[in-house]
């Protein structure tokens, strides 16, 4: 009669939400599952089969030599030196449930530092079989902080503790869902945040553009500009928009004030650059006399602001100098 062996490949995990003995719940994708079995190497550890999960000192019935994701995309074990009567047992399905433990990324005796790594797998619902001779598991660290999780065999039909979920696990399920939503919230909420300041922004350079254009064509009406120095005005102002303010002493007190800012009032409070035919109503073609006074220099001031959209400085500015 030939000797009870395992099956080549047998499943031990899969990827998905689980749930490990202890209530926690954990996601692995198959990316995760891939990593699992890349990682697995019997000369940094190999781990062994077992019934049960061991701390020390109970005895392997067979060793994981190798791992791999068989084509349904699950963890599957390849085995080695696999006693007998433990294969019988496996193959007369008297284990309905097979346990994969694992080392976590964080675990001080993790072998491969942050990743998960198979530390045993244990076969449970049975009575481990009385075996002479072998040879007892001698870990070098015990079992806290290990994640393990149970899956019914795919030998035999599942426990009806298995089919059945512990109110437990539903509360571990339901607390994993709802911090699932909330984090899923408050991504949408920090996402339209952010849409909200990027639309905010864009609809401050749009109107910041149009006034450095009104005020560069507000100066060549005035004559404080050339036409031709209208789009490179518009430009540099553009350019030194978001430089930060510069401070400096006036009168005994200290300023800040933005280069734009400070480029603006240069411009406005310069000399007149062009020399107009016209500047007021009436006086086509001709210059104006020097005012006569206060009265009518502030009298002909607003009407050329008036007339030319100017501020009342620059339109004195322009009177002054397109008088005779």
């Amino acid at each position: 009669m030939p000797t009870a062996t395992l099956p080549a490949d047998i499943e031990v995990f899969r990827p998905g939400r689980h749930i490990d003995d202890q209530g926690g719940v954990h996601e692995f994708s198959p990316a995760d599952v891939a990593d699992i079995a890349a990682s697995y190497d019997p000369a940094l550890h190999e781990a062994p089969l077992t019934v049960g999960h061991p701390e020390h000192d109970r005895p392997a019935y067979g060793w994981v030599q190798g791992a791999r994701v068989n084509e349904a995309g699950h963890l599957a074990i390849a085995s080695r030196d696999v006693e007998p009567q433990f294969a019988e047992m496996v193959a007369s399905r008297r284990f309905a449930k097979r346990s994969a433990a694992f080392y976590p990324p964080s675990h001080p005796k993790n072998p491969t530092p942050g990743k998960w790594y198979l530390r045993h797998v244990a076969f449970l619902g049975a009575q481990p079989p009385a075996i002479a001779g072998l040879k007892e598991i001698q870990f070098a660290d015990d079992a806290a902080g290990l994640v393990c999780f149970s899956e019914a065999s795919s030998e035999g039909q599942p426990t009806q503790e298995h089919r059945t979920m512990s109110d437990q696990e539903k509360a571990a399920i339901a607390r994993a869902e709802k911090a699932e939503a909330e984090a899923a919230a408050a991504q949408a909420a920090a996402k339209a945040a952010e849409d909200q300041l990027a639309q905010f922004a864009e609809q401050q350079r749009t109107a910041r553009h149009a006034g450095f254009v009104a005020f560069a064509e507000h100066q060549v009406q005035a004559g404080k500009l050339a036409p031709k120095d209208r789009d490179m005005c518009v430009a540099t102002l553009e350019a030194v928009a978001d430089a930060a303010p510069v401070q400096f002493a006036e009168g005994g007190t200290t300023r800040s004030v933005s280069p734009a800012a400070w480029l603006q009032g240069l411009i406005a409070g310069s000399q007149p650059v062009v020399q107009f035919g016209e500047f007021a109503p009436g006086s086509a073609g001709q210059r104006q006399s020097a005012p006569k006074d206060d009265a009518e220099l502030d009298a002909r001031a607003k009407a050329y602001a008036r007339d030319n959209k100017v501020s009342y400085a620059e339109a004195v500015a322009a009177v002054v100098s397109f008088t005779a």
